[in-house]
């Protein structure tokens, strides 16, 4: 069975390629991949300079593997761009390239609340409010086939209940912030690793309390298992499994 440990405040210790420059990343994608036993990373993550990040739940995630990861769906893009496209946990494959996606560190919250600018954090947001200043704030860019979209994973508005969609890449509704103080290592019984989970806040929400984050619906049907951005609800001084995230870099992942 899985065992939980709580880490607090430490750095975030995730297997996942990030950039440490403010706004979008200049670097190739590359294509998810995973599998149950072994991830084998596609010719494309290989070659990749920075390869792509796998973003799983701990619901989902049986034995310990990222086995369910991130995916743009085919549902509500607009005007024939990759803009409004749902976004959901698939089974992980080395072909989908509707799973392959870049996540960037964007900076860390000292840089960004109140800044000024289209990147700039409201300097009222729940994250600037209540987080430490060194707290990282990512993104994740989807890249079909190495090709970046200029899209990423967000919401409309900070809003309770919205789905996330593609968004355009580079502003807070694109921006999630890792809640380092609730994070947690997992771990199972040999040969698996350990693995690092944490709740994802949405950079938007000017929230008092009970910030919004992402979160796992494992009842949707269209499509399933649907990410939604949901308040931050403890329970015995643990957030939810549906409203804890991993990343994994499926080249150096391994079991």
């Amino acid at each position: 069975m899985r065992i939980r440990s709580i880490k607090g405040l430490s750095v975030l210790a995730a297997s996942v390629a990030v950039s440490t420059a403010l706004g979008l990343a200049g670097a190739t994608a590359a294509s998810a991949s995973t599998h149950n036993v072994k991830p084998h990373a596609t010719t494309v993550c290989n070659n990749s300079s920075m390869p792509c990040t796998n973003i799983s739940n701990l619901l989902l995630n049986q034995g310990n593997g990222p086995d369910f990861v991130q995916n743009a769906t085919g549902l509500g893009a607009v005007g024939g761009t990759d803009q409004g496209r749902k976004v959901n946990l698939r089974q992980a494959s080395d072909t989908r390239i509707n799973e392959d996606f870049i996540v960037t560190l964007v900076g860390n919250l000292g840089q960004l609340c109140g800044t000024g600018g289209a990147n700039s954090i409201d300097p009222t947001s729940y994250a600037c409010l209540n987080y430490p200043t060194n707290y990282p704030v990512y993104q994740a860019q989807f890249a079909p086939d190495s090709n970046e979209s200029g899209y990423c994973v967000g919401a409309m508005s900070a809003t309770l209940g919205f789905k996330t969609r593609l968004e355009r890449c580079g502003t807070p509704r694109t921006f999630f912030v890792a809640d380092l103080a609730a994070q947690i290592t997992v771990t199972v019984p040999a040969p698996f690793q350990p693995l690092v989970y944490f709740p994802l806040e949405f950079a938007a929400d000017t929230s008092a309390t009970n910030p919004l984050v992402l979160t796992l619906n494992p009842n949707t049907t269209s499509p399933t298992n649907e990410l939604f951005i949901e308040q931050e609800n403890f329970s015995g001084g643990q957030v939810p499994d549906r409203q804890m995230f991993t990343l994994t870099d499926p080249v150096g992942f391994t079991f």
